[in-house]
Protein backbone atom coordinates (compact mmCIF):
# COMPACT_ATOMS: atom_id res chain seq x y z
CA UNK A 1 0.00 0.00 0.00
CA UNK A 2 1.36 3.35 -1.39
CA UNK A 3 2.32 5.48 1.80
CA UNK A 4 -0.35 8.44 1.52
CA UNK A 5 -2.82 5.34 2.71
CA UNK A 6 -1.47 4.16 5.29
CA UNK A 7 -0.75 7.62 6.39
CA UNK A 8 -4.28 8.29 5.69
CA UNK A 9 -5.54 5.23 7.15
CA UNK A 10 -3.40 5.37 9.90
CA UNK A 11 -4.76 8.53 11.12
CA UNK A 12 -8.95 7.01 9.89
CA UNK A 13 -8.88 3.71 11.08
CA UNK A 14 -11.34 2.66 9.55
CA UNK A 15 -14.24 -0.15 9.80
CA UNK A 16 -13.95 -3.93 9.61
CA UNK A 17 -15.67 -5.42 7.33
CA UNK A 18 -15.95 -7.72 4.34
CA UNK A 19 -14.05 -6.41 1.18
CA UNK A 20 -16.18 -6.54 -1.71
CA UNK A 21 -14.83 -6.19 -5.79
CA UNK A 22 -17.20 -3.87 -7.08
CA UNK A 23 -17.64 -0.80 -9.68
CA UNK A 24 -19.35 1.61 -7.30
CA UNK A 25 -19.37 2.05 -3.71
CA UNK A 26 -22.44 3.70 -2.37
CA UNK A 27 -22.55 5.26 0.82
CA UNK A 28 -25.59 6.51 2.39
CA UNK A 29 -25.73 7.76 6.00
CA UNK A 30 -29.26 5.89 7.71
CA UNK A 31 -31.00 7.86 10.78
CA UNK A 32 -35.08 7.33 11.67
CA UNK A 33 -35.77 6.81 7.88
CA UNK A 34 -37.92 4.36 8.32
CA UNK A 35 -40.67 6.17 5.68
CA UNK A 36 -37.99 6.23 2.66
CA UNK A 37 -35.08 3.59 2.90
CA UNK A 38 -36.41 0.48 1.39
CA UNK A 39 -37.82 3.37 -1.57
CA UNK A 40 -33.82 4.14 -1.88
CA UNK A 41 -33.09 -0.01 -1.69
CA UNK A 42 -35.36 -0.42 -4.54
CA UNK A 43 -34.34 2.30 -6.70
CA UNK A 44 -30.31 1.57 -6.38
CA UNK A 45 -31.08 -2.32 -6.91
CA UNK A 46 -33.53 -0.63 -9.92
CA UNK A 47 -30.47 0.85 -11.30
CA UNK A 48 -27.55 -1.67 -10.75
CA UNK A 49 -29.62 -4.16 -12.49
CA UNK A 50 -30.27 -1.53 -15.62
CA UNK A 51 -26.52 -0.74 -15.56
CA UNK A 52 -24.66 -3.99 -15.78
CA UNK A 53 -22.33 -2.86 -13.10
CA UNK A 54 -21.29 -4.40 -9.82
CA UNK A 55 -22.85 -2.13 -6.89
CA UNK A 56 -21.92 -2.08 -3.36
CA UNK A 57 -24.47 -0.15 -0.78
CA UNK A 58 -23.04 0.59 2.45
CA UNK A 59 -25.56 1.28 4.81
CA UNK A 60 -24.38 3.51 7.71
CA UNK A 61 -27.18 3.18 10.81
CA UNK A 62 -26.30 5.93 13.10
CA UNK A 63 -26.63 7.85 16.38
CA UNK A 64 -25.22 9.86 18.91
CA UNK A 65 -23.95 8.95 22.56
CA UNK A 66 -27.21 11.25 23.70
CA UNK A 67 -29.71 9.54 21.49
CA UNK A 68 -32.72 8.61 23.43
CA UNK A 69 -33.52 4.86 24.07
CA UNK A 70 -36.58 5.27 21.89
CA UNK A 71 -33.94 6.73 18.68
CA UNK A 72 -31.68 3.88 19.54
CA UNK A 73 -34.94 1.11 19.27
CA UNK A 74 -36.17 3.08 16.34
CA UNK A 75 -32.25 2.58 14.64
CA UNK A 76 -32.17 -1.22 15.77
CA UNK A 77 -35.57 -2.07 14.67
CA UNK A 78 -34.72 -0.71 10.80
CA UNK A 79 -31.50 -2.36 10.49
CA UNK A 80 -32.97 -5.62 11.33
CA UNK A 81 -35.63 -4.99 8.91
CA UNK A 82 -33.17 -4.15 6.32
CA UNK A 83 -31.44 -7.62 7.23
CA UNK A 84 -34.81 -9.43 7.37
CA UNK A 85 -35.11 -8.28 3.35
CA UNK A 86 -31.25 -8.87 2.61
CA UNK A 87 -32.05 -11.59 0.25
CA UNK A 88 -35.03 -9.90 -1.34
CA UNK A 89 -32.30 -6.75 -2.59
CA UNK A 90 -28.94 -8.81 -2.79
CA UNK A 91 -28.17 -10.20 -5.65
CA UNK A 92 -25.71 -11.04 -8.29
CA UNK A 93 -23.47 -7.46 -8.97
CA UNK A 94 -25.51 -6.03 -5.98
CA UNK A 95 -24.41 -6.28 -2.25
CA UNK A 96 -25.03 -4.94 1.23
CA UNK A 97 -22.84 -3.63 3.78
CA UNK A 98 -24.27 -2.49 6.92
CA UNK A 99 -22.20 -0.48 9.20
CA UNK A 100 -23.06 0.78 12.85
CA UNK A 101 -21.83 3.71 13.82
CA UNK A 102 -22.72 3.98 17.67
CA UNK A 103 -22.68 6.35 20.05
CA UNK A 104 -20.69 9.23 18.71
CA UNK A 105 -19.45 11.75 20.59
CA UNK A 106 -21.35 14.47 20.68
CA UNK A 107 -19.72 17.12 19.13
CA UNK A 108 -19.48 14.83 16.08
CA UNK A 109 -22.41 12.95 15.84
CA UNK A 110 -24.29 13.74 12.62
CA UNK A 111 -24.67 13.04 9.02
CA UNK A 112 -20.84 14.34 8.65
CA UNK A 113 -19.68 11.44 10.57
CA UNK A 114 -21.83 8.81 9.36
CA UNK A 115 -20.70 9.97 5.48
CA UNK A 116 -17.10 10.02 6.67
CA UNK A 117 -17.50 6.54 8.11
CA UNK A 118 -18.66 4.61 5.09
CA UNK A 119 -16.55 7.19 2.46
CA UNK A 120 -13.37 5.99 4.49
CA UNK A 121 -14.53 2.44 4.85
CA UNK A 122 -15.08 2.57 1.03
CA UNK A 123 -12.04 3.80 0.45
CA UNK A 124 -10.18 1.54 2.35
CA UNK A 125 -11.89 -1.41 0.72
CA UNK A 126 -10.59 -0.58 -3.06
CA UNK A 127 -7.42 0.21 -1.55
CA UNK A 128 -7.05 -3.07 -0.58
CA UNK A 129 -7.96 -4.14 -4.07
CA UNK A 130 -5.01 -1.55 -5.66
CA UNK A 131 -7.89 0.11 -7.06
CA UNK A 132 -7.68 3.70 -6.76
CA UNK A 133 -9.81 4.71 -8.84
CA UNK A 134 -12.79 2.98 -7.46
CA UNK A 135 -15.70 5.11 -7.57
CA UNK A 136 -17.04 6.32 -4.40
CA UNK A 137 -20.80 7.36 -4.29
CA UNK A 138 -22.74 9.56 -2.02
CA UNK A 139 -26.15 9.59 -1.83
CA UNK A 140 -28.73 9.99 1.30
CA UNK A 141 -31.59 7.45 2.41
CA UNK A 142 -34.69 10.02 1.37
CA UNK A 143 -33.57 9.80 -2.57
CA UNK A 144 -34.11 7.89 -5.87
CA UNK A 145 -32.34 7.70 -8.76
CA UNK A 146 -32.84 7.40 -12.52
CA UNK A 147 -32.94 4.08 -13.85
CA UNK A 148 -29.87 4.92 -15.68
CA UNK A 149 -27.82 6.49 -12.71
CA UNK A 150 -24.84 4.18 -12.83
CA UNK A 151 -24.93 3.80 -16.86
CA UNK A 152 -24.43 7.70 -16.83
CA UNK A 153 -22.05 7.82 -13.97
CA UNK A 154 -19.86 4.60 -15.54
CA UNK A 155 -20.17 6.44 -19.04
CA UNK A 156 -18.91 9.93 -17.37
CA UNK A 157 -15.54 8.11 -16.07
CA UNK A 158 -14.73 5.89 -18.70
CA UNK A 159 -14.24 8.77 -21.02
CA UNK A 160 -11.86 11.12 -18.80
CA UNK A 161 -9.53 10.72 -15.95
CA UNK A 162 -11.89 12.44 -13.32
CA UNK A 163 -10.87 12.64 -9.59
CA UNK A 164 -15.02 13.05 -9.08
CA UNK A 165 -18.21 14.73 -10.29
CA UNK A 166 -21.57 15.92 -9.48
CA UNK A 167 -24.70 14.28 -10.17
CA UNK A 168 -27.92 16.43 -11.51
CA UNK A 169 -30.95 16.64 -9.13
CA UNK A 170 -34.10 17.49 -9.19
CA UNK A 171 -36.67 17.60 -5.86
CA UNK A 172 -40.14 16.69 -6.39
CA UNK A 173 -42.58 19.22 -7.37
CA UNK A 174 -45.78 17.00 -6.62
CA UNK A 175 -46.63 14.23 -3.96
CA UNK A 176 -48.03 13.80 -0.71
CA UNK A 177 -46.55 16.54 1.29
CA UNK A 178 -48.78 19.72 1.37
CA UNK A 179 -48.50 22.39 -1.77
CA UNK A 180 -47.03 24.59 0.59
CA UNK A 181 -43.83 22.03 0.91
CA UNK A 182 -43.67 21.80 -2.60
CA UNK A 183 -43.97 25.73 -3.26
CA UNK A 184 -41.02 25.97 -0.36
CA UNK A 185 -38.77 23.55 -1.85
CA UNK A 186 -39.18 25.21 -5.23
CA UNK A 187 -38.06 28.16 -4.60
CA UNK A 188 -35.27 26.61 -2.34
CA UNK A 189 -34.18 24.68 -5.34
CA UNK A 190 -34.63 27.76 -7.90
CA UNK A 191 -31.82 29.54 -5.30
CA UNK A 192 -29.74 26.96 -5.89
CA UNK A 193 -29.56 26.80 -9.98
CA UNK A 194 -29.34 30.34 -9.30
CA UNK A 195 -26.26 30.64 -7.20
CA UNK A 196 -24.98 28.46 -9.30
CA UNK A 197 -25.59 30.29 -12.89
CA UNK A 198 -25.07 33.32 -10.71
CA UNK A 199 -21.40 32.34 -10.16
CA UNK A 200 -20.84 31.18 -13.82
CA UNK A 201 -22.32 34.26 -15.00
CA UNK A 202 -19.40 35.98 -13.11
CA UNK A 203 -16.59 33.88 -14.69
CA UNK A 204 -15.58 32.07 -11.55
CA UNK A 205 -14.80 28.79 -12.41
CA UNK A 206 -15.21 26.43 -9.37
CA UNK A 207 -19.13 26.87 -10.11
CA UNK A 208 -20.49 23.05 -9.06
CA UNK A 209 -23.51 22.34 -6.95
CA UNK A 210 -22.26 20.96 -3.49
CA UNK A 211 -25.69 18.61 -2.32
CA UNK A 212 -24.25 15.41 -0.56
CA UNK A 213 -26.94 13.35 -1.99
CA UNK A 214 -25.64 14.20 -5.43
CA UNK A 215 -21.72 13.67 -5.60
CA UNK A 216 -19.23 11.17 -6.38
CA UNK A 217 -15.23 11.01 -6.02
CA UNK A 218 -12.63 8.41 -6.82
CA UNK A 219 -11.05 6.53 -4.00
CA UNK A 220 -7.75 8.37 -4.93
CA UNK A 221 -9.21 11.70 -4.62
CA UNK A 222 -11.03 11.14 -1.29
CA UNK A 223 -7.51 10.43 0.61
CA UNK A 224 -5.68 13.53 -1.22
CA UNK A 225 -8.40 15.23 0.29
CA UNK A 226 -8.24 14.70 3.55
CA UNK A 227 -11.46 12.53 3.30
CA UNK A 228 -15.12 13.93 4.62
CA UNK A 229 -15.24 16.33 7.36
CA UNK A 230 -16.87 15.05 10.30
CA UNK A 231 -19.26 18.13 10.55
CA UNK A 232 -22.85 18.15 11.79
CA UNK A 233 -24.27 20.12 8.24
CA UNK A 234 -21.74 21.27 5.25
CA UNK A 235 -19.41 18.33 4.85
CA UNK A 236 -20.19 18.37 1.21
CA UNK A 237 -19.41 21.72 0.47
CA UNK A 238 -16.02 21.66 2.83
CA UNK A 239 -14.74 18.40 1.46
CA UNK A 240 -15.62 19.20 -2.48
CA UNK A 241 -13.92 22.33 -2.18
CA UNK A 242 -10.78 20.24 -1.97
CA UNK A 243 -11.80 18.35 -4.96
CA UNK A 244 -13.21 20.53 -7.33
CA UNK A 245 -10.34 22.83 -8.03
CA UNK A 246 -8.18 19.77 -9.61
CA UNK A 247 -9.68 20.48 -12.84
CA UNK A 248 -10.91 16.90 -13.14
CA UNK A 249 -14.58 17.58 -11.82
CA UNK A 250 -17.22 17.35 -14.11
CA UNK A 251 -21.22 17.26 -14.47
CA UNK A 252 -23.42 14.55 -14.95
CA UNK A 253 -26.35 15.89 -16.68
CA UNK A 254 -28.00 12.75 -18.01
CA UNK A 255 -29.14 11.34 -15.21
CA UNK A 256 -30.84 12.54 -11.67
CA UNK A 257 -31.00 11.78 -7.93
CA UNK A 258 -34.48 12.45 -6.92
CA UNK A 259 -33.74 14.03 -3.10
CA UNK A 260 -36.64 14.40 -1.05
CA UNK A 261 -38.65 17.68 -0.91
CA UNK A 262 -39.46 17.14 3.60
CA UNK A 263 -39.12 19.94 6.09
CA UNK A 264 -36.25 19.16 8.78
CA UNK A 265 -34.42 19.73 11.30
CA UNK A 266 -31.99 17.24 11.82
CA UNK A 267 -29.13 19.49 10.47
CA UNK A 268 -28.83 23.31 11.08
CA UNK A 269 -28.80 24.25 7.52
CA UNK A 270 -29.37 23.03 4.41
CA UNK A 271 -32.22 21.62 2.73
CA UNK A 272 -34.47 20.47 5.12
CA UNK A 273 -34.66 23.41 7.53
CA UNK A 274 -34.67 26.33 4.60
CA UNK A 275 -37.68 24.55 4.03
CA UNK A 276 -39.16 24.57 7.50
CA UNK A 277 -38.05 27.93 8.07
CA UNK A 278 -39.97 29.35 5.04
CA UNK A 279 -43.49 26.98 6.07
CA UNK A 280 -42.89 29.04 9.71
CA UNK A 281 -42.11 32.49 8.33
CA UNK A 282 -44.70 31.78 5.54
CA UNK A 283 -42.35 34.64 3.31
CA UNK A 284 -40.40 33.99 0.09
CA UNK A 285 -37.40 33.12 -0.13
CA UNK A 286 -34.60 35.67 0.09
CA UNK A 287 -31.76 34.72 -2.12
CA UNK A 288 -27.79 37.17 -2.81
CA UNK A 289 -28.94 40.23 -4.84
CA UNK A 290 -27.50 39.73 -8.26
CA UNK A 291 -25.57 43.23 -8.37
CA UNK A 292 -23.09 41.23 -5.73
CA UNK A 293 -22.37 38.96 -9.03
CA UNK A 294 -22.04 41.99 -11.15
CA UNK A 295 -19.28 43.54 -9.24
CA UNK A 296 -17.95 40.10 -8.89
CA UNK A 297 -17.29 39.54 -12.42
CA UNK A 298 -15.72 43.17 -13.21
CA UNK A 299 -13.34 41.93 -10.38
CA UNK A 300 -12.65 38.63 -12.52
CA UNK A 301 -12.42 40.48 -15.55
CA UNK A 302 -9.39 42.36 -14.69
CA UNK A 303 -7.67 40.02 -11.76
CA UNK A 304 -5.04 39.29 -14.06
CA UNK A 305 -3.84 43.19 -13.80
CA UNK A 306 -2.78 41.99 -9.99
CA UNK A 307 -0.29 39.28 -11.10
CA UNK A 308 2.62 41.73 -11.40
CA UNK A 309 1.13 44.41 -9.33
CA UNK A 310 3.05 46.43 -6.49
CA UNK A 311 1.32 47.38 -3.19
CA UNK A 312 1.70 50.89 -4.46
CA UNK A 313 -0.46 50.30 -7.45
CA UNK A 314 -3.28 48.29 -5.36
CA UNK A 315 -5.13 51.66 -4.93
CA UNK A 316 -5.74 52.32 -8.37
CA UNK A 317 -6.33 48.85 -9.38
CA UNK A 318 -9.54 48.92 -6.45
CA UNK A 319 -10.90 52.28 -7.88
CA UNK A 320 -11.38 50.23 -10.90
CA UNK A 321 -14.13 48.35 -9.23
CA UNK A 322 -17.79 49.14 -7.62
CA UNK A 323 -17.37 50.50 -3.88
CA UNK A 324 -18.95 47.34 -2.57
CA UNK A 325 -16.19 44.77 -3.85
CA UNK A 326 -13.86 47.36 -3.17
CA UNK A 327 -14.61 47.81 0.42
CA UNK A 328 -14.47 43.69 0.85
CA UNK A 329 -10.80 43.22 -0.55
CA UNK A 330 -9.36 46.20 1.68
CA UNK A 331 -10.92 45.15 5.06
CA UNK A 332 -10.31 41.38 4.31
CA UNK A 333 -7.48 39.70 4.51
CA UNK A 334 -7.43 38.90 0.44
CA UNK A 335 -4.03 41.05 -0.65
CA UNK A 336 -1.82 39.78 1.88
CA UNK A 337 -2.82 35.86 1.23
CA UNK A 338 -1.93 36.88 -2.46
CA UNK A 339 0.65 37.79 -1.80
CA UNK A 340 1.53 34.82 -0.69
CA UNK A 341 0.85 33.05 -3.82
CA UNK A 342 2.26 35.57 -6.18
CA UNK A 343 5.36 34.97 -4.53
CA UNK A 344 5.52 31.50 -5.93
CA UNK A 345 3.72 32.25 -9.73
CA UNK A 346 6.66 32.02 -11.88
CA UNK A 347 3.90 33.07 -15.29
CA UNK A 348 0.81 34.56 -15.42
CA UNK A 349 -1.19 31.32 -16.62
CA UNK A 350 0.41 29.89 -13.27
CA UNK A 351 -1.37 32.70 -11.23
CA UNK A 352 -4.53 32.64 -13.41
CA UNK A 353 -4.98 29.22 -11.48
CA UNK A 354 -3.27 29.96 -8.09
CA UNK A 355 -5.36 33.18 -7.83
CA UNK A 356 -8.51 30.63 -6.81
CA UNK A 357 -7.00 29.31 -3.80
CA UNK A 358 -7.06 32.45 -2.81
CA UNK A 359 -9.98 33.71 -4.11
CA UNK A 360 -12.03 30.34 -3.81
CA UNK A 361 -15.48 28.91 -2.77
CA UNK A 362 -14.73 29.99 0.67
CA UNK A 363 -13.99 33.59 -0.22
CA UNK A 364 -16.73 33.89 -2.04
CA UNK A 365 -19.40 33.15 0.71
CA UNK A 366 -17.19 35.79 2.68
CA UNK A 367 -17.76 38.24 -0.09
CA UNK A 368 -21.01 38.24 -0.44
CA UNK A 369 -21.77 37.95 3.26
CA UNK A 370 -19.91 41.01 3.66
CA UNK A 371 -21.35 42.92 0.84
CA UNK A 372 -25.02 42.07 1.96
CA UNK A 373 -24.47 42.86 5.74
CA UNK A 374 -22.63 46.59 4.63
CA UNK A 375 -24.50 47.40 0.83
CA UNK A 376 -26.84 45.30 -0.39
CA UNK A 377 -30.35 44.03 0.84
CA UNK A 378 -31.18 40.46 -0.30
CA UNK A 379 -33.65 39.67 -3.07
CA UNK A 380 -36.90 37.75 -3.84
CA UNK A 381 -35.53 34.36 -5.51
CA UNK A 382 -37.66 34.74 -8.21
CA UNK A 383 -36.84 38.53 -9.35
CA UNK A 384 -33.13 37.46 -8.80
CA UNK A 385 -33.46 34.35 -10.90
CA UNK A 386 -35.55 36.04 -13.83
CA UNK A 387 -33.67 39.26 -13.58
CA UNK A 388 -30.15 37.18 -14.16
CA UNK A 389 -32.09 35.17 -16.90
CA UNK A 390 -32.98 37.90 -18.91
CA UNK A 391 -29.72 40.04 -18.63
CA UNK A 392 -27.37 36.31 -19.18
CA UNK A 393 -29.04 35.22 -22.31
CA UNK A 394 -30.50 38.58 -23.72
CA UNK A 395 -34.31 37.49 -23.81
CA UNK A 396 -37.45 37.80 -21.93
CA UNK A 397 -38.63 34.45 -20.28
CA UNK A 398 -42.50 34.37 -20.41
CA UNK A 399 -43.34 32.77 -16.95
CA UNK A 400 -45.37 33.45 -14.34
CA UNK A 401 -44.55 31.69 -11.07
CA UNK A 402 -41.92 29.94 -9.51
CA UNK A 403 -42.13 26.04 -10.60
CA UNK A 404 -41.73 27.67 -14.44
CA UNK A 405 -38.49 29.58 -13.75
CA UNK A 406 -37.43 26.38 -11.78
CA UNK A 407 -38.12 24.46 -14.92
CA UNK A 408 -35.91 26.70 -17.42
CA UNK A 409 -33.41 26.41 -14.77
CA UNK A 410 -33.46 23.01 -15.00
CA UNK A 411 -33.25 23.19 -18.50
CA UNK A 412 -30.17 25.13 -18.13
CA UNK A 413 -27.95 22.39 -16.75
CA UNK A 414 -28.96 19.64 -18.32
CA UNK A 415 -28.45 21.24 -21.75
Amino acid sequence: MDKLYIKYFKQHQALSGEIISSDFKVVVPVYLEEDDLFKMLESVQKATTFSGSSVELILVFNYSELASEQIIQRQVALLDRVEEHRTVFESTGFDLTILKDYSVAKKHAGVGHARKTGMDFAAFSYVTQEKYDGIIVSLDADCTVSDNYFSALNECYSKKCLSGCNVYFEHPLAGNFHSEVYDAIAEYELHLRYYIQALRYAAFPHAFHTVGSCFTVTAEAYIKAGGMPRKQAGEDFYFLQKVIPSDKFEEVNNTCVYPSSRPSDRVPFGTGPSISAMLESKEEYQTYNLQAFIDLKEFIAIKDELYQMTDEGIESFTHQLSGRIRSYLVNSDFFPALQAVKDNCSSLEVFQKRFYEVFNAFRVVKYLNYTHTHFLEKMNVFDAAINLYEMKYEQALDVFDTKELLLAYRQLEKS
